[in-house]
């Protein structure tokens, strides 16, 4: 609440100010014309309108969503130089008032309302910044695979539909950057213990109740820490992280999912560019994870190698393959409540990007599989998007989920072709 009313404020203030008027820069008693400087605008508001449907192709639901988006960005730059960010998500879903096809609406689909970003920025000196309140803080290379970065948690209601990077969820942060030439050093005090939204009962990814959840409070016994290196220079970057918080993956325990997972995890990743090449790898060491039906925790190491050809005009293609390894592997892991888990999982993507039409359309294919041979379940995605002005564009596609494995087996029939017409300002 008083965020929404902080945000409120700072949109008259912003109005306010928007209406302000300027001396028209003349005098009356000097007979020549004087240029009238126009100073800039201390803040601006933008964002977008989207209608978004989905009509499934194979589980007799038919149109399973109609929704109506609003994705408001909003800035203020104060005389002191610190600038106030905010990002609002809203949606109300009409399908669950007018379809038959769903016995029940599941928790938080109708309607939502999220700030998703919400902070406070600002330099100490040309090497110190801060940053202060909800943000999005991106980790790692991969721009497929989560393997670093595990700072934010994701929008996970329906799978696959678009990319990571309009997924993340903002997080309570006090974050600190210094710069030294090309390295880049942060700290960050992670406030909030926020966790991905998963499938609800209901819906068409989840078809068993909803379970009872205990997740830790936003206190200071359970706050979180995070810290890298980073660097940029010609031809390659790289990341060095260490994080001390909870990881995004509860366990099962009393019949509660519990979200105590807590781990330190160390990471690396390193981009280089070979020609028209990209290569990248990740590496990340969990030290404790928690298990269903496990007293002891395990530890584990996620790696990842990928490939991006940059030479196709327009356009692009990528690979990507993980490994993620559980060490002193236990066979009670490869159990429903573990979801199966194997010692080794192995994922892989592969996408091709291409625009058409002097940049104006734009084809994007994703292959997602699970599986060292491609064969425990994935999906398939491609979508074309048209910017027909400025403002207004359309966008649609198609989405094949595959099966494989006792998980994705239960949502293969989920495929749906999708639409949305955006309106941005």
């Amino acid at each position: 609440m008083r965020s929404a009313l902080f945000f409120l404020t700072f949109l008259v203030t912003f109005s306010l100010n928007a209406e302000e008027g300027f001396d028209d820069g003349f005098d009356d008693n000097i007979d020549e014309t004087i240029v009238n400087i126009v100073p800039p605008a201390k803040g601006s508001v933008y964002g977008s309108i989207n209608l978004e449907s989905h009509y499934n192709l194979n589980n007799d639901k038919n149109l399973s969503s109609t929704k109506f988006l609003l994705d408001l960005t909003a800035d203020y730059k104060m005389d002191n130089g610190f600038k106030i960010n905010s990002n609002l998500k809203a949606y109300h879903d009409f399908i669950f008032k007018e379809s038959s096809n769903y016995a029940t609406t599941p928790n938080g689909y109708e309607n939502e309302l999220n700030f998703n970003e919400l902070n406070i920025e600002g330099s100490f000196n040309t090497k110190l910044d801060f940053k202060i309140g909800r943000q999005i803080v991106v980790w790692g290379k991969s721009d497929s695979i989560r393997i670093t970065d595990i700072l934010n948690p994701l929008d996970n209601r329906t799978p696959g539909l678009v990319d990571i990077k309009n997924l993340r969820l903002g997080r309570l942060m006090s974050k600190l950057d210094y710069y030294q030439d090309a390295l880049k050093f942060s700290a960050a005090i992670l406030h909030e213990n926020r966790f991905s939204e998963n499938p609800k009962f209901g819906s068409d990814f989840k078809t068993n109740t909803d379970l009872s959840e205990n997740k830790p409070s936003d206190s200071l016994e359970n706050t979180g820490i995070a810290l890298s290196l980073t660097g940029e220079f010609p031809g390659y970057d790289f990341g060095l992280y260490y994080a001390d918080t909870y990881l995004d993956k509860p366990y099962l325990e009393g019949g509660v999912l519990q979200f105590d997972n807590k781990s330190k995890m160390l990471g690396l990743a390193y981009n280089q560019v070979v020609d028209s090449f990209l290569l990248k790898t990740e590496v990340a060491y969990f030290d404790t994870i928690k298990y269903s039906g496990l007293d002891s925790t395990k530890s584990r190491i996620d790696g990842l190698i990928g490939v991006e050809y940059t030479g196709i005009s327009d356009g692009s293609i990528g690979y990507e393959l993980a490994l993620r390894k559980i060490n002193d592997y236990e066979p009670i892991i490869n159990t429903q409540s573990n979801n199966f888990t194997q010692q080794k999982t192995y994922q892989h993507a592969l996408r091709f990007t291409q625009s058409y039409l002097n940049q104006t359309l734009d084809l994007t294919a994703v292959l997602a599989a699970f599986g060292k041979k491609y064969d425990e379940g994935g999906f398939a995605r491609v979508s074309l998007d048209y910017a027909i002005d400025d403002t207004l564009s359309i966008s649609g596609g198609i989405i094949d989920y595959m099966g494989g494995s006792a998980i994705t087996d239960s949502i293969k029939d989920n495929d749906r072709i999708f639409a949305k017409i955006s309106y941005s300002f």
